[in-house]
């Protein structure tokens, strides 16, 4: 039994079978939100790579964006030139991640939820963003649409890690929505 039809049993989700350049997948209804888990293969010249990714469509009543990831070798050279993040007062976690947003009074009152915070920490790697692109890596989204998107180097095959990371999108909902930003 595949990862993806294990988390769909788990989680009471849809189970999707792929086809052609499209993986299995497993589609999450929470409150009037779809959360899609799948992989894609990601594709440059002769290099492609397998990710894992998590999107949920959103539409934006405010504008309200960012990104959070974690820190690498790249990341750092970038705040070396100048690159701005946005610190929100908890040092281990403001060391750990760039934080990056349009707005900064949200994305502090976002992550001022401790349980989001450790969500994110504890994952091996972070790119959790509001993206204007389907998929992460498709096409332009139309205007005003956005999604709620995780994306990872390799396959997640483990049940946990595809639990947290469904929680996090869950309290990461409910925090937009309690901001009046979706």
């Amino acid at each position: 039994m595949t990862i993806w039809k294990k988390f769909a049993e788990h989680t009471t989700g849809t189970f999707k079978e792929g086809h052609s350049s499209h993986s299995d997948s497993v589609e999450i209804e929470y409150k009037n939100w779809k959360i899609v888990f799948d992989n894609y293969r990601l594709w440059s010249g002769k290099y492609s790579a397998e990710m894992t990714r998590i999107v949920a469509p959103i539409t934006l009543k405010d504008n309200f964006k960012f990104e959070i990831y974690k820190e690498g070798f790249i990341r750092k050279i970038e705040k070396i030139f100048g690159a701005e993040d946005i610190e929100i007062g908890y040092d281990d976690f403001d060391k750990m991640f760039t934080i990056k947003s349009n707005n900064e009074f949200k994305i502090k009152t976002l992550l001022r939820n401790k349980e989001i915070r450790d969500l994110i920490s504890s994952q091996k790697d972070v790119n959790i963003q509001i993206s204007d692109q389907k998929g992460i890596w498709e096409q332009k989204l139309p205007e005003n649409e956005f999604e709620l998107s995780y994306f990872i180097d390799g396959e997640i095959l483990d049940l946990n890690t595809l639990n947290q990371l469904l929680q996090l999108f869950k309290l990461t909902i409910d925090a937009m929505l309690e901001m009046k930003s979706i």
